[in-house]
């Protein structure tokens, strides 16, 4: 056992360790005998675990873990907490040391011309299970059926989709449409294994990994045993694959679990001999796991350096959004001052690296590869993450991103993560996902991402306060038919952002910002080799200036009415028949039209209730977005939603306003101060305009020739509720919902099949100061010649 002496002070900026610390280093090797090992070099331990309890009983650090060369297997994850401060674990050579979080498989025999089987003891039973496994140092493919592509399935679920921040569903998923998908018959094999068989079922920005519980071959219907993420179906995607059956195994280099018969199968390569091969079934999700542990500290100061770590599993169950179902071959939480260093994390089923309230943590000249979900992913305040090259990431799980950073922006505390010069290429979906706030992203290199799913971008996320710097985006192309697929975007709630000096090329569309505002887009440089669209939905306050745009085709804005600011921007563009053209001047996009068509006003037999709630069941139909300025183009912001039913006697209208928080929610009487919803209905010759606020309140006025005598009147007869919802300050589910009553008596209409009535809604939100309409009017929303109209079905 080496003893070392450490002094601290302050050399040359360097800081060192104090001479009343004395550290130890335990030697680890796996040819170690316990019984005799005394942690030294000559006579080490045989496994981490033992080095570590070794450790904590040699009092106060810190020590240091030594690992001899050599494949370390293991199958209890390795747990390090408070205890361990200050304890280093690394490799006595960088690149000679592996963590394998499994146990390796022998005893193939052949099956067929080209299938070899291993019997692994407890698969049968249903004691092991596992979806990853590594060959001669890869991860192997799961047997995947079809070959390539996908089939489609006949699952319908036509529910319309919210934006996440107002509420996701229209209507909550029952738990048959989560749990069952119909299929084309002629897709599956008449012998399909529902023990081994797997579906991935892919929605927009994510999938859902389920497994078969049961195939109800008559009715063409699969009952999954998990429910999945969302129903089959969902956003009119109906892609679905089938893995591990023997089906799927098309082509050398697959393998699948034959829970039936209880082993592995597996097809070499062409020149692997599986005698010789050196094959990890994995045991864990996680191989080496740092927390506080069971007392009340947080474990600080642990550095894991120079070795890697491979072969872990997932669970069955759906990935989630960005793949943040699973956990990591290395799992961090409740840490401080941690540092991962030089290591390389590879073949691995679940995230790379997992770390949550992890701060002041280091990762940095890592290699993370051929990893099943997110290569990194986490959260903490001043996180540095640099020097990294994280590549070939969801690999099981395509919703997985390379690199997923966040931290929750505090008073006082707005020091995120620094994401500097790495290396990011080769994703199923975004490269990397920043949310919170307080972030530098600076000087990364990302290419090739947004290769299987939709809605996210190279750099993708919903933040305040970041700073996306200098950064080049390559090769990021929308695949099918979707959401899209960007270079830098920003989505619901993100303020206060910079995005400059920053590149793309072969990019499409460069910056997309979705419900954003006071972003500012400077001096970055994009190419495009078809057209370009720069798009700004339900966004305001963006800045865009000194940036160069080069695009054989033509440049086209999506909601220009976001744009505060377009100075000192220069177009390159041009078609192949003729010569390119230098332009500085905003794009000139046409201004929608006003919507002729009639908003359907469903019957229903029973009054809804009156309490604030907008239950589907009360409510038939779909909700209409209330997204229009006065000037007809897109409103900016949190969404609304408004919905509309009618019986014998009334007129009923449901109004949802959400906000990003709920502590900006104001609550008064004076229209364009507080909190409120407009509407506007003929009466007589004259417009009668209702005025609702969040407090509960109603004003009536009477416009154009509407004696406020008859508006009193009427909204004597009207009746109103207003409920908020949210629970917490910065809640960002939450908002207000409001219902109305209005008897057609005091419109002195008839109510009958297909009669129209001119109408107009208008939602004044304080959070951001905004007006929004059902339909603007070019003038006041009470001008109900220029209003949306609705129809009784």
């Amino acid at each position: 056992m080496n003893v070392r002496y450490w002094i601290r002070g302050s050399v040359l900026g360097l800081t060192l360790f104090s001479t009343t610390a004395v550290a130890h280093d335990f030697y680890v090797s796996p040819t170690g005998a316990v019984a005799q090992a005394v942690g030294s070099k000559e006579s080490p331990f045989s496994t981490v675990a033992a080095a570590r309890d070794a450790a904590r009983k040699a009092g106060s650090g810190p020590h240091r873990i030594v690992m001899l060369p050599g494949a370390y297997y293991i199958d209890k994850t390795i747990e390090l907490n408070a205890a361990d401060q200050g304890l280093t674990i690394e490799a006595l050579q960088a690149g000679t040391v592996t963590l394998y979080g499994g146990q390796r498989v022998e005893g193939w025999r052949k099956m067929s011309d080209h299938l070899w089987a291993a019997s692994i003891d407890g698969v049968k039973e249903g004691r092991i299970d596992f979806r990853a496994l590594v060959v001669n140092g890869q991860l192997a493919q799961r047997a995947r059926y079809p070959e390539k592509g996908t089939f489609l399935h006949q699952s319908v679920f036509n529910v319309n989709w919210l934006s996440s921040v107002g509420g996701g569903w229209e209507r909550k998923p029952t738990q048959a449409e989560l749990t069952t998908m119909k299929y084309d018959p002629k897709d599956l094999p008449a012998g399909l294994q529902v023990k081994n068989a797997e579906l991935r079922i892919y929605h927009m920005w994510d999938e859902s990994l389920v497994g078969v519980a049961s195939n109800d071959s008559a009715a063409a219907t699969l009952y999954f045993t998990v429910p999945s993420k969302s129903p089959a179906g969902a956003f009119g995607v109906k892609k679905y694959v089938i893995f591990n059956t023997r089906e799927g195994m098309s082509q050398p280099g697959q393998w699948y679990l034959d829970r039936v018969q209880g082993e592995v199968v597996y097809w070499p390569l062409p020149g692997e001999d599986m005698a010789k091969s050196h094959v990890v079934a994995p045991r864990v999700e996680t191989v080496l796991k740092v927390t506080k542990g069971g007392g009340t500290g947080v474990a600080q100061k642990i550095t894991l350096r120079g070795f890697s770590v491979q072969a872990t599993t997932t669970p069955l169950q759906p990935a989630g959004f960005a793949a943040s179902a699973y956990k990591g071959a290395i799992e961090i939480s409740a840490a401080e001052n941690c540092t991962l260093e030089q290591m390389e994390i590879a073949n691995v089923g679940g995230q790379g690296i997992n770390a949550w309230d992890a701060h002041s943590m280091r990762i940095l000249n890592c290699h993370i590869h051929a990893i099943g979900a997110c290569g990194i992913r986490i959260g903490g305040r001043a996180v540095q993450i640099y020097n990294n090259h994280i590549h070939h990431t969801g690999r099981y799980h395509p919703s997985a991103v390379a690199l997923n950073v966040s931290h929750s922006l505090k008073e006082g505390d707005d020091v995120g993560a620094h994401v500097y010069r790495n290396e990011i290429h080769d994703s199923p979906y975004s490269g990397m996902i920043v949310s919170g706030g307080g972030h530098r992203i600076e000087e990364n290199l990302i290419a090739r991402v947004m290769q299987e799913l939709h809605d996210g971008a190279a750099i993708y996320g919903g933040a305040k306060k970041t700073i996306v710097r200098g950064n080049i985006v390559r090769d990021v192309m929308a695949v099918g038919a979707g959401y899209g697929a960007s270079a830098y975007y920003f989505d619901e709630g993100s303020a206060e952002c910079i995005i400059e000096r920053n590149v793309a090329v072969d990019v499409q569309r460069p910056v997309h910002e979705h419900i954003t505002q006071n972003l500012t887009i400077r001096d970055n440089v994009f190419f495009s080799s078809t057209n370009m669209v720069l798009s700004f939905p339900r966004s305001r306050g963006i800045v865009f200036s000194g940036n160069t745009l080069y695009t054989p085709g033509r440049v086209s804005v999506v909601s220009p009415n976001a744009i505060a600011t377009w100075t000192n921007n220069v177009i390159f563009s041009g078609t192949q028949k003729s010569a390119f053209s230098i332009d500085d001047a905003i794009p000139v996009a046409q201004a929608p039209a006003r919507r002729t068509w009639a908003f359907p006003v469903p019957a229903v037999k029973t009054m809804p209730s009156l309490d604030g709630e907008i239950e589907s069941a009360e409510w038939p139909g779909s909700f209409s977005s209330v997204d229009r300025e006065g000037s007809r183009w897109g409103a900016s912001g949190a969404p609304a939603f408004c919905k509309f039913a009618y019986d014998a006697t009334n007129l009923y209208i449901a109004v949802n306003t959400v906000l990003f928080d709920i502590g900006q929610l104001k609550k008064g009487n004076v229209w364009g101060e507080y909190d409120g919803v407009l509407l506007a209905l003929p009466v007589q010759n004259g417009v009668l305009v209702a005025q609702g606020f969040a407090e509960g309140s109603l004003n009536m006025v009477g416009y154009h020739g509407l004696s406020r005598e008859v508006a009193l009147r009427c909204g004597a007869q009207i009746r109103f509720t207003a409920k908020p919802y949210g629970k917490t300050k910065g809640d960002w589910k939450s908002g207000w919902r409001c219902e109305w009553v209005v008897p057609f008596a005091c419109l002195g209409l008839t109510p009958s099949q297909n009669l129209k009535i001119p109408f107009n809604l208008a939602i004044y939100r304080s959070e951001d100061r905004v007006t929004r309409y059902l339909e603007g009017t070019l003038a006041e929303p009470w001008n109900l010649a220029d209003a949306a109209m609705l129809q009784l079905k």
